[in-house]
């Protein structure tokens, strides 16, 4: 049992030293600093985005938070709130600096594609795959790769979802989950199930889990707020 925990430490350490703080940060980022207008780098490519695995496949980590708000209020507030906005402030991964349309008139509808500038001179892209709903729930679905830092070399995809939900007594549940593919020629993918355990405790349900519980109560405080001094419209 010793020898095992040895290992364990050891391999979490490695984690670390591969930054996995950065490299999975980038699959969901924070907030922008002021930087020139987001664009395709030198030497882009505009791929399709990867084939997705059964979410039993995939590595997941879900947070849920209740706003005070009806889903109407909920999703009109969200809708007009950049990316750049959306993101904990105090959450310590890369930040957004801009986005550029790749694919589509609008970044909501399936199929829309987008290149995402990073703080750290990093992109990746992003890709809507469901956005529906109907008088008692929202969802929305998207994918994420093509990452070029070096240091989400471990990753392959991450795909995210929304799922918001209305309540009773004009509230809305606001259901968060990320779900990781790990590359398995490369470490830790290449441990299977070991791996990916290391992965989860090692980084999914500690400093990323923190970043999305962050996310969600910013965004509760920021729709909340708006929701109750709604700014008159513009003459």
């Amino acid at each position: 049992m010793h020898g095992t925990q040895n290992t364990l430490h050891r391999t979490l350490a490695a984690l670390n030293r591969l930054g996995f703080a950065g490299a999975v940060g980038l699959i969901y980022c924070g907030n922008s600093l002021a930087a020139a207008p987001c664009m395709p780098p030198q030497g882009f490519l505009d791929t399709p985005h990867p084939v997705i695995a059964p979410a039993e496949q995939l590595i997941s980590h879900t947070e849920i938070i209740t706003i005070e708000q009806p889903l109407d209020a909920v999703l009109e507030i969200e809708a007009n709130t950049k990316l750049e906005d959306t993101i904990d402030k105090n959450s310590a991964l890369p930040s957004v600096t801009g986005t550029f349309l790749l694919q589509g008139t609008e970044y909501k509808d399936p199929g829309a594609r987008r290149l995402t500038c990073l703080s750290d001179g990093s992109s990746l892209v992003e890709q809507v795959l469901e956005n529906r709903r109907d008088s008692q729930q929202a969802h929305f679905r998207y994918v994420v790769w093509n990452y070029t830092t070096k240091q989400a070399d471990p990753i392959v995809y991450g795909v995210g979802y929304f799922r918001r939900t209305a309540l009773d007594k004009g509230r809305t549940e606001v259901r968060w989950t990320y779900s990781f593919a790990l590359n398995r020629s490369r470490f830790p993918g290449y441990l299977g199930p070991v791996g990916k355990f290391l992965f989860r405790v090692g980084f999914l349900e500690r400093q990323y889990a923190q970043m999305m519980r962050g996310t969600l109560a910013a965004g509760k405080t920021r729709i909340e707020a708006i929701a109750q001094n709604p700014q008159p419209a513009p003459k």
